[in-house]
């Protein structure tokens, strides 16, 4: 699945392509009109992380921050990018610091749209999963937070216990924890309802399973919308919820593996439909602005030991009904990427697909 959820339940991250546009001389200067999608990758050869948009066909790459392992700020791996709902911003998480600082090496950073403004969010140092919300102004992340144990060998460490939902604005400086810290129990933001009441988001419990839950803003109460999935995300009206449900394979010899595909159900409640069926682990769904189209990423197993970090991964699109499927970035083992969001704004809508 997308971002830190997938950390916890695939030993592979995930990835798609753009092996053939890695140099610099291949992106584009201004940023492109029509349909664009923001993706996080990390290259190989030569060895980089990049937050770069492309059209809806692959091409017109523009390269909106990252660059080589000593650049500041540096694209963080699995994790996803959000657009402002004007499509004029979005936020991602970067490295800022050294490695060795561990959780508060990373922060939230804006950057406008055709990448000529990167700036650092003031307050979110060792924040996950930034969600831009309706109003343009605010921003929801995931915070881990720690305790501290005696280990097997009588010594003192501090370890993560659990995973809390904040807000920021994007302006920095004000910022405020939306869930409880509770032990064992960690909340990812996922996706706003349109009007901002409502924000759906991952949680785990001790036991390991997932569910989808809706958080009223303005309440506090939180519900489950459903169990066995996680990474929701609304579409553009609010009608419909988009997430990932994962399924064990049984192999010859006992052995199980781990699949993933994606599903949709009416933001109310029912209607379940299943739009993929993956031979690998499909994740990060994102609508089109037009509500028509799904672009994921999918992981093929049989492309890369899972050590090697999700290289190997295609950026998918298809209609929202899982018709049309195809290509947007084709896999190469040079080349990891670590999801997909589409930008929003007038006349950014692919629509749908024909085939």
């Amino acid at each position: 699945m997308a971002g830190r959820v997938a950390r916890f339940l695939i030993s592979a991250s995930v990835a798609l392509t753009l092996a053939a546009l890695v140099s610099s001389s291949a992106f584009a200067l201004v940023e492109p009109d029509g349909p664009r999608l923001a993706v996080v990758e990390n290259t190989l050869f030569p060895f980089r992380f990049d937050l770069t948009t492309v059209d809806e066909t692959g091409a017109q790459p523009l390269r909106l921050a990252g660059g080589g392992p000593k650049t500041r700020p540096l694209p963080e791996e699995f994790t996803l990018p959000s657009w402002s709902p004007d499509g004029s911003m979005v936020v991602f998480v970067a490295l800022s610091g050294s490695l060795d600082q561990g959780p508060r090496a990373v922060r939230l950073y804006v950057s406008s749209s055709d990448g000529s403004e990167v700036r650092p969010i003031k307050g979110t140092r060792g924040a996950e999963e930034p969600k831009f919300a309706p109003d343009g102004r605010t921003v929801f992340f995931t915070r881990y937070w720690f305790r501290s144990r005696v280990n097997g060998h009588g010594k003192k460490e501090i370890v993560r216990s659990g995973a809390s939902v904040w807000a920021v604005d994007v302006s920095g400086g004000s910022v405020r924890r939306i869930t409880p810290d509770r032990n064992g129990v960690w909340m990812y933001a996922g996706s706003f309802s349109p009007d901002g009441e409502d924000l759906l988001a991952s949680r785990s419990s001790r036991r390991g399973s997932w569910s989808v839950v809706r958080i009223n803003l303005t309440s506090g109460k939180t519900s489950v919308l459903l169990r066995r999935g996680a990474d929701p995300v609304y579409s553009p009206d609010g009608s419909k919820v988009a997430f990932v449900r994962w399924r064990n394979v049984h192999r010859r010899g006992g052995k199980s593996e781990l699949r993933s595909d994606l599903f949709t159900v009416r933001s109310g409640g029912g209607g379940l439909r299943r739009v993929t069926r993956s031979p690998g682990y499909d994740h990060s769904a994102s609508w089109d602005p037009s509500g028509e189209r799904l672009a994921f990423v999918r992981y093929l197993p049989e492309w890369a030991e899972p050590e090697e970090l999700g290289y190997g991964s295609a950026l998918m699109q298809m209609n929202a009904d899982g018709s049309c499927l195809g290509f947007v970035l084709r896999p190469s083992l040079d080349v990891a990427f670590f999801g997909v969001a589409w930008q929003p704004g007038p006349s950014r809508e692919a629509g749908r697909i024909e085939c």
